[in-house]
This record gives C-alpha cells, structure tokens and sequence, in this order.
C-alpha cells in the first residue's frame, strides 16, 4: 500500500521553477488591458501592477542578499528586513510591460548569483538569522522564494478572474472566486 511521503527538497526543480516565472507572468499580464492591471478586488489589496512592483524589487533587495548572507563566512547572518512595500516607491510610474521586463532581466541576474554560488546539499543546512523567525536554512529560503513565485502567480490569476467575472451576471454562482 503506498504511503504520502514528502518529497525531498530539490534545487534543480526549484531553480527551473525560478526560471519560468518571467514568462508565466507575462502570459497573465502581458496583454491585459490597463484597467485590469490596475484594478483592485477590494479596497486595501493589491493591483496586479503592485504585485509586479513587489516581486521585482525582492530581486534586489530579498532573495538572493540572504541566499548570500547564508553562503558567506561572516559571523553575522542576520538579514536586513524586507520591506514588502519598497517596490511601489522604487517602481513608482513604471508601466506593467516595463516592469515585466524588469523582472525578467533581475530574474535572469539572480539566476546567475545562485548558479555562481555553486550550493552543494550540505549548504542547505547553512543558516541565517531572519529577523522575525530567528534561524533559518538556505533550504527553507529557497523554498519560500519558489513559493512565493507561485503565491503571487495565483494572486495575479484571482485577481483577473475577479476583474472579468464582474461580468459573468447569473454564471457567479459557479465561479467560488467570485462569491
């Protein structure tokens, strides 16, 4: 009888799942139409041109910092805190195509910085010092920056399918996302 086992981290998948968010993202927002990228589900969440602001500036300031923080000999592995609002101020203006591209080439750059680091299975013990969580491993890291790709891409596809379903009249009642 076959028992749930919990897969093994893999850096090779979560790398390639890395490498495929910029596409992902501009197959769902690339061609969509202004009012969509700016629209809001409600007041207080984010537009899908504030998600894009977020997520391209945690490829400066997030990801790959504390994967080298973890990676050095330095006896300090705090990490500076993440302010997950800097990108609005950072990418104030810019358009949602621009951003894409953004993102794209940080991505590829922040792709390069992890192959260069050349992490082995014994560096994903490695720890740093996260300022709210204290100790964390370059595993749970790298686990988070994948999940938080496909977090913010599920974001990006509820909150289209809330601006088109304002349209769907008596269909609402089969759509969950839209109650």
């Amino acid at each position: 009888m076959p028992t749930d086992v919990i897969g093994q981290f893999s850096l090779t998948e979560t790398r390639a799942a890395l490498a495929r968010t910029p596409a992902t993202l501009r197959a769902l927002v690339g061609q969509l139409p202004p009012d969509a990228i700016t629209f809001h589900e409600a007041p207080g969440h984010w537009s899908l041109l504030d998600v894009l602001c977020h997520v391209t500036d945690g490829e400066i300031t997030d990801w790959i910092p504390r994967t080298q923080i973890i990676m050095s000999d330095a006896a300090d592995k705090r990490f500076t805190p993440f302010d997950m609002q800097s990108g609005f101020n950072r990418y104030r203006g810019w358009t949602a195509a621009a951003l894409l591209d953004e993102f794209d080439r940080l991505r590829g750059e922040s792709l390069a910085a992890l192959d260069a680091l050349q992490i082995g299975p014994a560096d994903l013990q490695r720890q740093g010092l996260h300022p709210e969580f204290g100790a964390v491993t370059l595993e749970q890291l790298l686990g988070t920056w994948v999940t938080h790709d496909f977090a913010h891409l599920t974001q990006i596809a509820r909150v289209s399918t809330r601006f088109f379903g304002r349209h769907v009249g008596p269909w609402t009642k089969y759509f969950s996302l839209l109650r």
